[in-house]
This record gives structure tokens, C-alpha cells and sequence, in this order.
């Protein structure tokens, strides 16, 4: 182990991964857990710098004893403002950088797959300079698509997982909705999972945009559940539903499970939002428009 590492062990201890589908929630429940003040997270500076650490002390020029000026997700505030502030993002040439030419971070589905020595002690070493040079005390993480749970297991032991659930259908409109639709109508988008009867079943229901999304869907779903009972993670599951009947219920219970104390930052920041169930506005355009027929199609799919 490195001389940092070994010094800075601590700043790994219990690290949050928050995961689910993309569409699920996740964003705007990550976004509010990570107003915690002890906890450090991926921002947009490390994305444009995917393999420079010391970015990362740009955080204190936002957020110090003085002032704190953290921004928002881009898909809930687009301003050229918020753009330049520090704030949490997902993005992945940062992990693609991190993780090395071996691993397939963003389109691998990663079962069965562990990080080597080398590449443990590597990415423990950028991670606990994240923490430490933003200054926090834990760190944080999200991301979605496949839970890639062993593999981060492998270099996370003692990881505490955040799992998000939402009703299927109105994932799969989201998803015809925001940027996924060229990309998971088109092709089969993670890979290394599906047997040779999937694939046919794949390329039987490809010529239909919502139930091929589905079938995705429900891989996502099955490798998830695999994984977790292989795993055995420390594992906290909740679904977006319960989260907008009673948001501050529900940060309150997740933030317990992970051992956060009290936040005025997390209180302050739930205050600001407008939280509403999405899965009961209408389609935003006649393209990701699900008609009752397709909906029980997507949900025969799902529960297969």
C-alpha cells in the first residue's frame, strides 16, 4: 500500500454507493443526500479532468466556512451559472479514466468481476484523495445502469448501498423521453450478461422501442437481484414512490441506515425542492406516449 493510502485509509470507511435504473430517482435523492456536510462526491471539475485528483480542492473555493454555493443537477437548473459551480454529476470518463483500459465501467454489466491488486490500491488512492481534498469526511457515489456489485464490493468491502426503485413503465417512457432514447432503442446498451436465448428474445422485440427497453430494463433488474444475493451487501432498498409521499420521512430513514447525524444543509436543501410524482403527469410528446395495451406488454416483460 502507498504511503498516502496507508495515511488516509480512513477517509474510505463505509463509503455510500446510491444505485437503481437511470430515470429512477436517483439524481434528486443522491442530490439531497450529498448536501450532507461530511460527505465528498464526483463532481463536474473531476469530469472535465477525469485524471487529476487535485481538482478537487476546487470544491473549497465554493464551499468553506464562509459561503457555500453548490450547484444543481443540470437537468433541474440549465443556467450558465450553475454550469460553473461545483456540483455532483454522474458522468463516466472519469470512471473509464479511474478504472483503466481493462474494465468496460460504463457498458459492462461486470458480473463475476473483481478489481486486481494494482487497480484496488489505484482507485482506493484517487478516491480517498477525493475526500481529502474536498476536505469532507466520507465519501459518496452514484451512479446507474448495472449495480456492477461485486466489482465495487472488491474494492469497496464495507460499501453501504443505496438501491432505487420506481414503477416500471414510467421509467421506460422517461427513458423514450430524455437521452437514452437513441441510445437503448437502438442496441442492447451494457453487455456481458445475456444468454443466447436472450439475445434472440432481444432481437424479437427490437422492432418495438418500448418493449426492447423493457427487456433492458428487466436485465438490469435480474442482475441486480443476482448480484445482491451473491453479495450479500450492507443494503438499504427504497423506491421513489415512498420518496415523494413523504420526502423528508424518507431522507431521514435512509440517512439513519448510513449513519449520517442530522443535516441543516439536507433540511434547508429539501425545504428549496418541488417535489412531485412524476409517474402520474402525462407523456411529454406522442413518441413516448405508452398506450394501455403496450403498458401491460412492458409489465409481462418485467415480471416474467
Amino acid at each position: 500500500m502507498n504511503a498516502f493510502l496507508s495515511k488516509n485509509e480512513n477517509l474510505l470507511e463505509k463509503p455510500i454507493i446510491i444505485f437503481g435504473s437511470g430515470r429512477s430517482g436517483t439524481t434528486v435523492i443522491s442530490e439531497i443526500i450529498f448536501q450532507h456536510e461530511d460527505l465528498a462526491w464526483h463532481s463536474n471539475y473531476q469530469e472535465l479532468f477525469p485524471k487529476f485528483a487535485g481538482i478537487n480542492h476546487m470544491r473549497r473555493l465554493f464551499d468553506n466556512k464562509f459561503w457555500r454555493i453548490i450547484g444543481m443537477n443540470t437537468q433541474n437548473n440549465r443556467s450558465f451559472s450553475n454550469y460553473m459551480l461545483f456540483r455532483p454529476i454522474e458522468r463516466y470518463d472519469f470512471w473509464e479514466a479511474v478504472t483503466g483500459e481493462r474494465i468496460d465501467f460504463s457498458r459492462s454489466f461486470l458480473l463475476n468481476e473483481k478489481a486486481t491488486a494494482e487497480e484496488r490500491e489505484h482507485i482506493r488512492t484517487f478516491f480517498a484523495k477525493i475526500v481529502k481534498f474536498q476536505k469532507r469526511k466520507r465519501l459518496a457515489i452514484k451512479i446507474t445502469g448495472p449495480a456492477r456489485m461485486e466489482y465495487l464490493m472488491s474494492i469497496f468491502p464495507d460499501a453501504q448501498f443505496v438501491l432505487i426503485n420506481r414503477e416500471p413503465v414510467s421509467i421506460i417512457r422517461s427513458w423514450m423521453e430524455i437521452y437514452w432514447n437513441e441510445q437503448i432503442t437502438n442496441q442492447l446498451w451494457w453487455q456481458g450478461a445475456y444468454t443466447e436465448d436472450e439475445l434472440k428474445k432481444a432481437k424479437e422485440l427490437s422492432s418495438n422501442k418500448f418493449l426492447f427497453a423493457a427487456f433492458q430494463y428487466k436485465k438490469l433488474m435480474e442482475t441486480t437481484q443476482q448480484e445482491i444475493d451473491k453479495m450479500h451487501p450492507d443494503i438499504y432498498t427504497a423506491s421513489y414512490e415512498d420518496f415523494v409521499k413523504n420526502p423528508k420521512a424518507f431522507i431521514n430513514d435512509m440517512m439513519q441506515f448510513l449513519h449520517l447525524q442530522p443535516s441543516k444543509l439536507v433540511d434547508k436543501f429539501i425545504n428549496k425542492l418541488s417535489i412531485a410524482n412524476r409517474n402520474e403527469r402525462k407523456a411529454a410528446s406522442d413518441k413516448s406516449e405508452i398506450s394501455e395495451t403496450t403498458k401491460q406488454q412492458i409489465l409481462q416483460i418485467v415480471n416474467a
